[in-house]
């Protein structure tokens, strides 16, 4: 009988430890459910700013041909763009003293469409758009060296 009695008493101890035991590494769980957000960015203009050519790149002379456009593109946006159209505006001089702006025109056939690839948060330096100023044949000495500005639209889509 001792032995019975020792038996239930190891047998109880191993279940209050096993018992024990299993609340020692029991845990709770939990759930729950509800929604996520996003949000779609918003577009950021592009950033034109005129670049003055020199050396070459001054190619404007009375009655000749058209001349280029140069520009940097700065592209603020998270993504490439790719610039497609240019809306082009009434050119200036920029010494109206010594060349007056009515010697500075538009060209009839001044491009409106491009293709221009700019990477995310980058800037297209001195991009050139050809065929687009024309200086008077009758323009005088006083047009020499003088800078011509002229506003630009550019539009473009995303990459």
């Amino acid at each position: 009988m001792r032995i019975k009695k020792h038996l239930v008493a190891v047998a109880a101890v191993t279940a209050a430890v096993g018992l024990g035991g299993g609340i020692a590494v029991a845990v709770w769980s939990a759930s729950g459910s509800g929604a996520g957000a996003g949000a779609a960015t918003v577009a950021q203009s592009l950033v034109v700013t005129a670049v003055t050519p020199s050396g070459a790149g001054a190619t404007l002379y009375p009655g000749g041909p058209a001349g280029p456009v140069f520009m940097n593109i700065q592209n603020p946006n998270p993504y490439a763009v790719t610039v497609t159209g240019l809306s082009w505006g009434t050119p200036t001089s920029t010494s109206t003293s010594t060349c007056a702006s009515a010697n500075i025109a538009l060209d009839a056939l001044a491009p409106t469409t491009v293709s221009i690839s700019i990477p995310a948060g980058t800037t297209a330096s001195a991009v050139q758009v050809s065929g687009v100023l024309d200086l008077a044949h009758a323009a005088p000495n006083g047009c020499q060296g003088v800078a011509f500005d002229i506003p630009v639209t550019v539009t473009g889509t995303q990459q």
